[in-house]
């Protein structure tokens, strides 16, 4: 097996830069794998597996400040783009890896969101209105008005194709150098990263790529098994020999309770399909875990936010195992 390579790419809502949103990825992971291998923390802060960030924040600043003028006072404009300030995650980050690991328990979860009523509530009401709105075509304009930049990607094109690009060139040139890639996604980045990997192994102009696999795709927060985002995929009109990815060997989801962006928790019922047909080695979906975010700025938590899974054990466990398998 060739050098390890992590390719990690995020998901949707407003972003910091490039730079600043890497050191907050690789600040929860480091901080996740200490709960779990200081060996495996060790090799990821020391650099010794190659780790490559596909960004796409500043499209969705963009995408969110055209339906939201509000998030103007929030951003700092950098020559024509738009992001949160540096260090604004800083004292979150601080409260979330500075949590002791035996105090990320189901008790400890219903502590923190105590004075959140609505937290279960959002996920409650996703879960019952989801396919009844998705059997009316109702989905996929609600997920537009709600979260534009996730619909913007379901619906447009152009902006699809843009986003798309931020992955597809650095994961073709990982694969193609037989590199040992583990691929992490989050929430919208789980739909980016399923269209790049299925015109990997399907589409005649990357048939140079056919041969190569992901050993390991991690998905966080992932709507995959969402009706409205299955029926957007880039294979959902495919003929049924041209269905679903076929470069993929080791497929494991971890969702979070009270996720309303990954409500449908499991992918095996979704794209069982793939293993009829021996298109994957194995879709594993871990037992719901509870994630610990608090925004120091409004006081609420978030069970969807990307650091809170990197710096969860279970997360890191799967991330552990990887770095350290021979």
């Amino acid at each position: 097996m060739g050098t390890k390579h992590l390719v990690i790419i995020h998901g949707r809502d407003k972003k910091p830069r490039c730079d600043e949103m890497l050191r907050l990825i690789k600040k929860a992971l480091i901080a996740g794998l200490r709960r779990v291998n200081e060996e495996a923390a060790q090799k990821l802060e020391q650099e010794q597996i190659l780790l490559t960030f596909s960004y796409y924040g500043d499209i969705n600043n963009r995408l969110l400040l055209e339906s939201r003028p509000r998030y103007r006072k929030l951003f700092e404009e950098d020559d024509g783009d738009f992001y949160v300030p540096d260090h604004y995650y800083d004292e979150s980050m601080e409260q979330l890896i500075n949590r002791p690991t035996d105090h990320m328990t189901p008790e400890e979860y219903e502590r923190l969101i105590a004075n959140e009523p609505t937290i279960h509530f959002y996920d409650d009401a996703a879960k019952i209105l989801s396919p009844y709105l998705s059997l009316f075509g109702m989905s996929t304009r609600a997920i537009k008005r709600i979260l534009p930049d996730l619909g913007a990607y379901l619906t447009s094109r152009v902006i699809g194709s843009q986003i798309r690009e931020r992955l597809q060139s650095p994961l073709a040139e990982a694969l193609s150098s037989g590199e040992d890639v583990m691929l992490l996604s989050h929430s919208m980045g789980c739909m980016v990263a399923y269209d790049v990997l299925w015109k990997f192994s399907r589409m005649s102009e990357y048939k140079h790529l056919w041969e190569y696999k992901v050993n390991e795709w991690l998905t966080l927060g992932n709507p995959l098994g969402e009706p409205a985002v299955k029926r957007s995929l880039y294979d959902s009109n495919e003929p049924d020999d041209g269905m679903y990815s076929a470069n993929i060997r080791h497929w494991t989801n971890i969702n979070a309770e009270d996720d309303y962006i990954a409500h449908d928790a499991t992918v095996e019922d979704d794209f069982h399909l793939m293993l009829n047909r021996n298109l994957i080695e194995s879709i594993d979906d871990q037992p719901l875990i509870q994630t610990f975010w608090k925004d120091s700025h409004t006081g609420r938590s978030n069970p969807h936010n990307f650091f809170a899974y990197l710096n969860h054990t279970k997360v890191a466990e799967h991330v552990a195992d990887w770095i350290l398998r021979p």
